[in-house]
């Protein structure tokens, strides 16, 4: 890409456009959905924990249990510094994917009363101190089942007198001769089967759904124009109001190349500019869109309801306005950069043009809208289905 897209860091200033923790993000949450290589490695990482914890028949899962774990509980193993690179990596995981890691109770024997998941206080070797445990007569190796008499919890008069929380542990359901399990329960409590894609999910970060997002990504969008309108909601083209505070070359003008007149800004832009004003009305009233004040978080607003709908109206006034924010930025820096200047007929012939060309690559039901749609854009019927 010709500018910057994101920052590695946050450290000083940053001329980047999005920051590399928005890209990160799924579309869906305002961002582009490129996944981190040292999360996702991560994720990758979370399934030898996984197998060491299920006990898996294998030999690696072996070898370590006899040579690495040798008995110890696996939350517990410090880390060292003379430890093998990969066993460290994995150990400096745990902190990270452990309170996703639940067990579900069946006879209690293999499931730690202090280390693992199993209750709403886990892991209760954080509440309850060592040396209480050992006073209470239990150890650091202590199972459920040492706590269990006839289905109810019992805990030592030593343990519940000083630490009365754990009467509010309610006793897990008992079953003779079934195995222990464990499972992954994503942080609002859904079971979940264990994958990479659904570890990732867990520990990436995360943010708010956004509204808009159906509006600027949709089958059938064209890229270019897609990944610009999402600059433009976001605000983060470098616009000249932006570029200021940046303090970048005092030469450049500060006022819009469309119109000379308003200082350069997204909401002048998009569309209180009087050139871009006379283009976007033209669209909207050429694809039937209701009039409405020149503001493009209004336009968003309008589409957003209905933007999931999969209808060539609603596709094409998608389309419309990705086009129209992206010929309107082309032109505002062909003006700028190339001292091109274009007319609003120009413009306009350019977006209905594009347009038209990825309209040629769909397919129509036939039915009187898409026959009206062909008509309106000069289409052979022959797309017709």
């Amino acid at each position: 890409m010709r500018c910057f897209l994101w920052s590695q860091g946050n450290s000083g200033k940053s001329n980047s456009k999005v920051a590399w923790e928005v890209v990160c993000l799924p579309k869906d949450e305002g961002g582009l959905g490129i996944r981190r290589l040292d999360s996702f490695n991560k994720a990758l990482m979370a399934a030898h924990i996984w197998k060491l914890l299920n006990k898996k028949n294998s030999l690696w899962v072996t070898w370590i249990h006899i040579h690495k774990i040798n008995d110890r509980n696996f939350w517990d193993i410090p880390c060292r510094g003379n430890m093998s690179w990969a066993w460290r990596k994995v150990l400096q995981l745990r902190h990270i994917i452990r309170k996703f890691i639940w067990h579900k109770i069946g006879d209690g024997q293999r499931t730690s009363i202090w280390y693992d998941h199993w209750c709403h206080l886990s892991p209760l070797a954080e509440v309850v101190s060592y040396r209480d445990i050992h006073r209470a007569g239990l150890l650091p190796s202590s199972k459920v089942a040492d706590v269990m008499v006839s289905r109810s919890l019992v805990w030592p008069i030593d343990l519940s007198s000083k630490y009365s929380n754990l009467l509010s542990i309610a006793a897990p359901s008992i079953s003779a001769g079934t195995m222990d399990t464990i499972e992954w329960k994503s942080s609002d409590g859904v079971i979940q089967p264990f994958s990479a894609r659904v570890v990732w999910n867990s520990i990436r970060p995360h943010d708010n759904k956004v509204d808009w997002f159906y509006v600027v990504w949709f089958p059938g969008c064209i890229p270019r124009h897609a990944f610009n309108l999402w600059l433009v909601v976001k605000k983060k083209l470098k616009t000249q109001d932006r570029l200021a505070s940046w303090n970048v070359n005092a030469s450049l003008a500060t006022h819009c190349t469309l119109c000379e007149s308003q200082p350069d800004s997204h909401d002048h832009l998009f569309f209180e500019c009087p050139f871009s004003n006379q283009v976007w009305c033209h669209m909207r009233d050429f694809v039937g869109l209701p009039r409405m004040q020149p503001s493009l978080e209004l336009i968003v607003d309008l589409l957003s309801p209905f933007s999931k709908s999969r209808t060539t109206r609603c596709v094409v006034s998608k389309l419309v306005l990705a086009a129209t924010a992206y010929f309107l930025w082309r032109e505002r820096n062909d003006r700028l950069f190339k001292k091109g200047k274009n007319t609003v007929d120009h413009v306009i012939g350019s977006i209905k043009s594009s347009v038209r060309l990825k309209l040629l690559s769909c397919r129509f039901k036939k039915s009187k809208a898409g026959l009206d749609i062909l008509k309106q854009w000069n289409i052979s019927e022959a797309l017709l289905s």
